[in-house]
């Protein structure tokens, strides 16, 4: 009698140190940009519109595409977009490269303190730091399968009008996602939501659990700032340069 004790004390605590021991992971993400093509066209210079404004309505209709990695040890994070030569010249190959050009550096998110920091550059190099936004997630009993593992899905609040859905799996119990998503009691592998009149949709196309330990990099470069204040120097930069070149975009 003992014995099967001991043994079943073994197996108990196994299998604790099986759900503690931490997952190291790769997941490949594919985001899609449903821009408004309106919204696009009034951002044309009026002198280009006619040359512009056919491919690009088309372009849009057949969707914006960007690819990103996450690197996650479930305390820590890292996602960054996969960059790729682009020699595309059409309007939505330079849409493309001026998204590119923004976001060259890499998403670091501390899921243990919850908070995350952004690397930008717009002449000066900035280092946003914000908490990682409370979703208050609710979770439904509807499910579908995703890049092959089971998932549920969850809705949550993005800001007071907006709202988010994601799907996550239990099957992968690290508590993040792509981009600043997180929060649910597993890898959230799909995302859906609008952010500044854009639909926008990440989708996990590959996941890979790693046996070696991922290293991820903290990032310290930067003036360190809120969203909302660098937001604000953005938008005094953009002034200063419609100064610059008489009155900026035309939008006759």
């Amino acid at each position: 009698m003992r014995n099967i004790f001991f043994a079943f004390s073994l197996l108990i605590a196994f299998g604790l140190n099986a759900q503690n021991k931490t997952q190291f992971m790769e997941i490949d993400y594919r985001m899609e940009m449903k821009l408004d093509a309106e919204e696009v066209l009034k951002n044309v210079p009026a002198a280009w519109r006619s040359q512009v404004e056919e491919p690009l309505r088309q372009e849009i209709k057949n969707g914006i595409f960007m690819d990103y990695k996450l690197k996650t040890n479930g305390s820590e994070s890292e996602y960054k977009l996969q960059e790729k030569i682009n020699n595309d010249q059409s309007p939505a190959g330079l849409i493309l490269a001026q998204m590119t050009a923004m976001d060259k550096e890499a998403l670091y998110k501390n899921i243990a303190e919850k908070y995350y920091l952004k690397p930008m550059n717009a002449g000066k190099s900035y280092l946003i730091k914000e908490e990682l936004r409370d979703y208050k997630w609710k979770i439904s009993k509807e499910s579908a399968e995703i890049a092959g593992f089971p998932t549920y899905k969850a809705t949550g609040e993005l800001n007071d009008s907006t709202s988010i859905v994601a799907w996550y799996t239990p099957k992968l119990t690290i508590k993040d996602g792509p981009d600043r998503v997180w929060g649910l009691p597993g890898l959230v592998l799909k995302a859906e939501f609008n952010m500044a009149g854009t639909d926008i949709i990440i989708d996990a196309v590959k996941v890979a659990v790693k046996e070696e330990e991922i290293k991820i990099t903290k990032p310290t470069k930067g003036e360190v700032v809120t969203e909302e204040k660098f937001m604000a120097d953005m938008k005094e930069l953009q002034e200063k340069y419609k100064e610059m070149y008489g009155g900026g975009v035309d939008t006759e």
